[in-house]
């Protein structure tokens, strides 16, 4: 099934992580990690009522993404939030003319691998109605012909299995009808199951519950467990236990888990309630987006596993993640931060340098180039935590670690330029030698030298460390600084056009490596981008009221602010899903003014990145240019780190 681009609603316990649209359809469900593996194909809940049509009427109001409408769907209209200070999702489902109001709660577990939905109905009509539900689930398979499914009895469950992974859905209502496979997508639909074998060799399969007798203005209730396990017998156990508890209970119970967390982290009180509401939301995105086993952030929840539109999202950038641990430091959440350097250590390559980017359970994910900025920002991302926390035994646990990565790093200049040799920016979009990446990488270095006189290593390598860091801040001048234009650009030596030639005369001739072919390479890259203002801030290679950075500033503001909507691109001629304003790329400028005294300005685009937000709270990475509306990945948790140093700075600026 394709699925689509924009996730709605998430939820989930920090292991597992659930993906709803906007139709209230459960999309997407990892475990057990919140990054893989993923697996739900299509998971419809359907109202089956004989008084008002035949068969069953998806809540979805279709037959699923792509699907025609059954003649016999009811239209469903839809609204959906959070229960106040959690992360339990809700979609209240209305049929005006049926007479029906359901309301869906969509939650984990906070210690148990099961994933809930609790239903609430409502006949709002005037005569009796006879209500049940029926489910239409399929799974994922990488070998789709051997998928397996089973229909257990002792609990009645509708079980997934493959290699190692099995998921079973049950009620405690009572079972009424069961089919697996046999186009049983239609057979739900039509209100007629028909179950056979228990067994079988493939992907789907249905259940349905006897129905509910609802009186006028009555009211019930149910349930479906979706359960997790890597046995079956494990699963089973799962089921069995999990049957026999109250939903209600439970419900109560995450609740309740989800506001003391919101509780334990530092509160904000800005007297603004969308700003204070979008505060506490960050807090909860953050939750849902770390992996608890391991202490790695998750970029964003899948949008794109087809590779139709992006590189898809779903893994844990160095890079991502030292704006990310700031925020948290800033949340007072710093063991949170702390576990993700931990983990970063371990990851670490054996030369010392990071690769693009990871799965959270630490194996490497699919990389297209070595991005030096991720190296560097890890480094300088530990020295901030231990600012943040003062954990003498955190640095000294993480000094192997900082060692080898500053000596990869200074292993890695180009000695004609003084400068990082060639590596991705930070959007992964060109091949160069970038301002951002060697502030990033010089920031690193300055971080490591720091870090070894707190703890008392040799005097002699933190100077020449420092030494080090010194010509490369002489080398980002030489290279960047280009005095007729009174700015900095953004690259030197830079892959413009990676498919073929470079478009100009200007261009060096370089390779890789020493077995690499040889290509040509521009010169220079004078395009303005946002990431210029990684100069100040927040690497601090030159202050922000330094006139070349305040002149830089300015062009980019010039140039990246987008006129009808606001907000700032990435970079002039940006074209990725139609150039819009990004939210992180305005906190950065955000962040900025703050750093040179003009907060009004600041605010101002904190306010804007305020009314970005969708209805349930969550920041989107684009705002699009025509529409003022969230326009690509929801959420993605760089962006709500920003909202967070940003709102951090304006408080302690007395500005809110």
């Amino acid at each position: 099934m394709e699925k689509p681009y924009i996730n709605k609603l998430i939820a989930g316990n920090s292991g597992m992580l659930a993906c709803i649209d906007q139709n209230g359809e459960l999309v997407r469900l990892y475990w057990p990690d919140i990054d893989y593996q993923q697996h739900i194909d299509r998971f419809l809940v359907g109202i089956v009522c004989p008084e008002l049509w035949q068969g069953a009427s998806w809540l979805s109001g279709a037959e699923g993404q792509g699907a025609v409408p059954a003649p016999n769907s009811a239209e469903w209209h839809i609204e959906q939030y959070y229960v106040q200070d959690t992360n339990v999702a809700v979609t209240e489902f209305f049929n005006e003319n049926a007479g029906l109001k359901i309301r869906q709660f969509d939650f984990a577990l906070p210690d148990a691998d099961v994933f809930t939905r609790h239903y609430e109905i409502e006949n709002t009509a005037a005569l009796p109605l006879t209500v049940g539900f029926t489910v239409y689930s399929a799974s994922i398979s990488t070998v789709p012909d051997t998928a397996g499914v089973i229909f257990g009895q002792d609990p009645p469950a509708l079980i997934h299995h493959r290699h190692g992974y099995y998921y079973g859905l049950a009620s405690g209502a009572q079972t009424a009808q069961y089919q697996l496979g046999g186009n049983s997508f239609d057979s739900a639909r039509q209100g007629n199951l028909r179950g056979n074998d228990t067994i079988g060799m493939m992907k789907d399969g249905a259940l349905s519950w006897q129905p509910q007798k609802l009186d006028a203005g009555g009211t019930a209730s149910f349930t479906i467990r979706i359960c997790f396990a890597h046995a079956i017998k494990e699963l089973k156990k799962l089921l069995r236990m999990t049957l026999d508890a109250d939903p209600l209970a439970d419900l109560r119970n995450t609740e309740s888990y989800w506001t003391a967390y919101v509780k334990s982290a530092r509160q904000i009180h800005t007297g603004r309630t969308e700003i204070d509401e979008l505060y506490k939301r960050s807090l909860l995105v953050f939750a849902l987006m770390r992996n608890k086993r391991t202490g790695a952030p998750l970029a964003a929840p899948e949008i794109d596993e087809g590779f139709t539109r992006c590189g898809r999202y779903a893994y844990c950038w160095g890079r991502d993640a030292a704006f990310i641990t700031g925020a948290l430091d800033k949340c007072g959440l710093t063991g949170e931060a702390e576990a993700f350097y931990r983990w970063a250590a371990a990851v670490q390559d054996e030369n010392g340098g990071w690769q693009q980017r990871y799965y959270t359970d630490g194996n490497l994910a699919p990389s297209w180039g070595l991005q030096i900025d991720e190296g560097g920002s890890v480094i300088w991302g530990i020295l901030q935590h231990y600012k943040a926390a003062g954990n003498k035994g955190f640095l000294r646990d993480m000094w192997p670690a900082v060692k080898k990565g500053v000596e990869f790093l200074l292993s890695y200049m180009d000695t004609e330029t003084g400068l990082p040799w060639l590596s991705f920016d930070l959007w992964e979009e060109r091949l160069g030698e970038h301002a951002y990446s060697s502030a990033a990488v010089c920031a690193g270095i300055e971080a490591g030298a720091v870090i070894a006189d707190l703890l008392g290593e040799s005097s002699r390598l933190s100077e020449q460390w420092r030494e080090s860091a010194s010509k490369l801040r002489d080398a980002i001048m030489n290279n960047f600084w280009k005095p007729e234009w009174n700015r900095f650009v953004r690259s030197v030596r830079v892959k413009l056009n990676g498919w073929g030639e470079e478009h100009t005369d200007a261009k060096a001739w370089l390779k890789l490596n020493e077995l690499a072919i040889t290509r040509d390479y521009s010169l220079m890259d004078g395009t303005i981008d946002i990431s210029l203002l990684g100069l100040s801030v927040p690497f601090g290679i030159y202050a922000p009221d330094d006139p070349h950075m305040t002149s830089t500033a300015e062009a980019v503001e010039r140039q990246l602010t987008v006129g009808k909507t606001g907000g700032l691109m990435r970079y002039e001629y940006d074209s990725y899903i139609g150039g819009n304003p990004w939210i992180l790329t305005t906190l950065w400028a955000a962040l900025y003014h703050i750093e040179t005294g003009s907060c009004g300005k600041a605010r101002e685009y904190l306010e804007w990145v305020v009314k970005g937000a969708t209805e349930q709270g969550l920041l989107p990475e684009q705002i699009g240019r025509e529409t003022g509306r969230p326009a690509w990945v929801i959420p993605l948790t760089w962006s709500h780190a920003m909202f967070i140093l940003v709102l951090d700075g304006l408080v302690k600026a007395g500005e809110l």
